[in-house]
Order: C-alpha cells, then structure tokens, then sequence
C-alpha cells in the first residue's frame, strides 16, 4: 500500500513540473480576434436577407468581431432593410458594426462638409430604428496623402486632417460611439507637427490617442523580412502599448495593382499563415487588436 502511495505521490509531482514547463513556453495568450470590411452589402447579400446567416456563419467561424460597413447614402434610402436586418442578426452573435465612411478630400476645409454630411447620414439612420439595429461605431478611410495637395505642403495638409479627426472624435464622444480609422504602415514617419498647446510627435501616435481603434493598411503577402508586416507595422505596435487604442494589423485578399500587396490568387491555406504568424509575433502586445482581413467578398472566395 505505501508504494502505491509514493507512485500517487511521483505521478502527481511529475504532471506538476510537466505543467509548469508547459505553462512556461506556453507564452501569453494569442488574440485571433479579426475584423473586416465590406464595401458592398446589397451585393456580398445579393439583395436577399436570406444570405444573411450564411454571412454570419463566415464571421462567427472567423472569430469577426467587427465588421466596418460602408454606409452610403442607400443606409437611409432603399437598402435601409437590409442594413437593419444584417445588423441586427450578427450583432446578436456579438459582432460589432461601425458604419464605414471616407473620401480622401475629408481632411481638407473643402472636402470637410462629406464627413459631416456622412456623420449626419448616420445619426439619422441610427435615430430611427432600435438600438440592436444601430452602428456601434464609424470608421474613417480618409487618406489624403494620395492628394496633389500632400506633395505641395504636407504640413498643411496634416494639419487640417487633424482638423477633421477632431471633429468625428467630438461626434462619436458625444454619440457614444467608438471611433476606428484605417491608416498607413507608414505614419509613424509623419510629423504631428506641433498643435495648439505646442506639443508633436509623430501622426500615428496623434491618430492613436484620438481613436478607439487604428487598422493598418500594411498590405504585404508575406510576414517576414525587410518588406513584410511585421517589420512594416514593428514602430506602430511599439507605439500602440500604452496608447489606449488598439491597433489592428490589415491584410488584404482583394484584387491589387502588385502581387505582393495582396493574397488574391493564392492559397487560402497560406495567408492564415502569415496572419496566424502575426498574431503570435504581438501575443504579448496589449495594443494589438488582431488581423482586419480587406475584404470580406474577396475573402469568403479566397476560403472556397
């Protein structure tokens, strides 16, 4: 009976220290939380509600949590059904919807009166259905840099886009919505340039502390080496510790200008590996949000 015991007692000492190794290079946990956008909701349903829980099934299998939906002038007119009803049933699945939005003439005085009239297009939509059919959110592709105006003065330029972002952060405050831009792997480069109370920085840490959410647009086909994510996106996630926002890592399955910007026509089997190899590299980033896949069409094809 005693060495029945002590072989109890040395099993049970050997799982303990199998554990603790396990637990040890275990490593802290992977976020494999994503997001994704669709640019075209009456066509990705085909016009048919019907198509909706397919779609839903998709996001609940890839863990979407967020979903930013293009919201055109049709959310108030003759798709306005169909957004209630697509927002309605995956949000009861916990998916969030932000209402998507951008022109890349929104961040100059000129172009300033579209988000406005975006954000207007919103709060009446929101107004008038119940709370489970609402967007929980917007978010801006606003990217002015590809204006004519950004090589003639980008000082400029970047200091009226920050015009613009204070404005929608002022209207998801007093909305109480989160607020999600997409910006480029290559802002942390941009001068802030110095605000009213005579600080600066660097634009993607200003854009950060505005924001709830930032998604990078760091469109690469592979993870590794000097043109691939993680050495595009490696200054934005060391800024996004400590920010307050998170930081979503953008990967795109669409059709591109340049094979290396996209995973389209490639095997579905690699672009989850180049995402899954992302999530580990920042698994212990607080900032990190997850992998937004661009877009949700091109990647329901891709995983055919």
């Amino acid at each position: 009976m005693r060495k029945w015991h002590y072989a109890v007692g040395a099993l049970v000492i050997l799982l303990a220290a199998v554990l603790t190794v396990y637990i040890r290079n275990a490593g802290p946990p992977v976020n494999r939380d994503q997001a994704t956008w669709i640019w075209d909701l009456n066509g990705l349903l085909e016009g048919s509600e019907a198509n909706i829980p397919e779609v839903k099934d998709f996001l609940l299998r890839h863990r979407v949590r967020t979903v930013y939906l293009h919201a055109g002038e049709d959310v108030e007119g003759s798709e306005k059904p169909l957004f209630r009803s697509f927002i309605l049933q995956v949000g009861s699945a916990g998916v969030q919807v932000q209402a998507l939005g951008g022109e890349r003439n929104w961040a100059l005085p000129e172009g300033r009166s579209g988000m406005y009239a975006f954000l207007n297009r919103i709060d009446s939509y929101n107004a008038s259905v119940p709370q489970e059919e609402r967007f929980a959110g917007i978010h801006l592709d606003v990217e002015p840099y590809s204006l004519p105006e950004w090589d003639k003065d980008q000082s400029e330029v970047v200091r009226q886009w920050k015009k613009t972002m204070n404005a929608a952060a002022e209207y998801a405050r007093i909305h109480s919505l989160q607020l999600g831009i997409d910006l480029p792997f290559w802002l942390d480069r941009i001068p802030a340039s110095a605000d009213d109370s005579g600080s600066s920085g660097k634009l993607d840490r200003w854009m950060m502390a505005m924001s709830d959410s930032v998604t990078l647009m760091s469109y690469r086909d592979k993870a590794e080496g000097a043109d691939g994510v993680l050495a595009l996106v490696k200054q934005e996630l060391e800024d996004a510790q400590g920010s307050g926002a998170k930081v979503l890592v953008g990967l795109n399955v669409a059709p591109d200008s340049e094979a290396k910007l996209t995973f389209d026509g490639e095997d579905a089997g690699r672009f989850r590996a180049v995402a899954s190899r992302i999530r580990r590299a920042y698994a212990g980033n607080a900032g990190f949000g997850g992998i937004a896949v661009h877009d949700l069409a091109a990647w329901m094809r891709l995983e055919k």
